[in-house]
């Protein structure tokens, strides 16, 4: 019965530490950023084209792991799903201060200041994964 309870408490000890590790390792992996720009523009069909072509200059900037930019997918139409915007940029960083250094990086502040009179309205969502 003593050798069953050693084995039971060496086991459970065992578990909790894998479960522990394991926490810290994902904790230790979970500070990449996802950052999701929306813009709804003045006048898209004039200027969609110009801001596209812009957010793709983000991808110049040395804190950016990635990016994508597009435009609203021709899906079902549901009262959850908001296809009112006209263009649509996630940039991933690989941290917060990767984040924080494309904030204040000159190709970001020129991308705004040649393009923020286009847009009616800009959405920012940021979240860690």
């Amino acid at each position: 019965m003593l050798n069953r309870r050693k084995f039971m408490a060496s086991l459970t000890a065992l578990g909790f530490g894998a479960f522990i590790s394991h926490q810290t390792n994902a904790k230790t992996h979970a500070n990449m950023i996802v950052h999701q720009v929306f813009f709804w523009l003045h006048d898209p069909a004039k200027d969609l084209k110009t801001v596209m072509d812009g957010c793709k200059k983000i991808a110049q900037t040395k804190s950016v792991k990635d990016y994508k930019v597009g435009v609203p997918a021709d899906t079902q139409r549901r009262e959850v799903v908001d296809h009112s915007f006209h263009i649509s940029l996630t940039v991933y960083f690989d941290s917060l201060g990767d984040h924080d250094l494309y904030q204040t990086d000159p190709v970001h502040l020129q991308f705004v200041e040649d393009h923020k009179d286009k847009w009616s309205q800009v959405k920012v969502y940021d979240f860690e994964v």
